[in-house]
């Protein structure tokens, strides 16, 4: 199961979700830890203390969705949250360079003749206002390209990281490999996972993959200190400043 970044008692967390992202509720509580770390330890947190989206002031506010198990809850989701789960259309256009960041100038190509791509979403909230991330080194060519979608959910920024990535590869017959932390957007586009939410975005990204001679999606650990997945996790949550 991958894990969401979530407030718990006003501080940042890691909890157990779905591949819709809801939270995995058992007894009425949920597997929190307070690192992305695979190694980080695991705690049992009640529900009701895990919020999800953000007040007005940017606080987080107790999870209306988290009160009830999915199990015992009969009741139909809110139009608000259900709203994100679709395709979104970006507010701002995106942004894109070419210029290598100082920490990257000296780290090693990547292998011959592959297309490499680091990809991330970041999300305040969730849903709330979410952006994405990505680098692109090929040879010598280097291209990063981050953007401010709107209001939405980090699957959603972490998918469109994903597409927009595929999209900007000119030569399909090239070996690509992307690389991402979301284990999330590696479950339903390339290992069956039924894919409730984002039904639209996700089928797209599997049609654009299908058009790839070699294309492979990577897992790589989360804020595990490898500069070229920080380099786009700094893309992505950058997109969020000021908001």
């Amino acid at each position: 199961m991958p894990w969401d970044r979530r407030y718990f008692k006003g501080s940042k967390v890691y909890v157990e979700v779905d591949e819709d992202g809801e939270l995995v509720v058992d007894g009425g509580r949920v597997q929190m830890k307070y690192s992305p770390g695979e190694d980080a330890k695991v705690y049992r947190a009640g529900v009701r203390n895990v919020s999800g989206p953000l007040d007005e002031d940017g606080k987080p506010q107790p999870s209306k969705a988290g009160k009830k198990s999915k199990k015992s809850s009969g009741s139909k989701k809110s139009t608000g949250t259900k709203a994100t789960q679709h395709q979104i259309q970006p507010t701002e256009a995106a942004k894109v360079s070419t210029e290598v960041p100082d920490e990257l100038i000296s780290y090693p190509p990547p292998e011959d003749g592959v297309v490499e791509v680091y990809t991330d979403g970041a999300c305040s909230g969730n849903p709330g206002p979410c952006g994405y991330g990505l680098l692109m080194r090929d040879g010598d060519s280097y291209r990063e390209i981050n953007q401010y979608l709107g209001t939405g959910t980090n699957n959603i920024a972490e998918l469109t990281a994903i597409k927009v990535a595929l999209e900007n590869v000119e030569d399909k017959s090239r070996p690509v490999r992307i690389y991402t932390d979301s284990s999330y957007s590696i479950g339903v586009l390339t290992k069956g996972w039924k894919a409730k939410a984002n039904r639209e975005l996700i089928l797209g990204i599997r049609d654009l993959l299908s058009e790839f001679d070699d294309v492979k999606l990577i897992k790589v650990k989360g804020h595990a200190g490898h500069p070229l997945n920080e380099r786009a996790d700094d893309l992505a949550t950058s997109t969020l400043d000021g908001i």
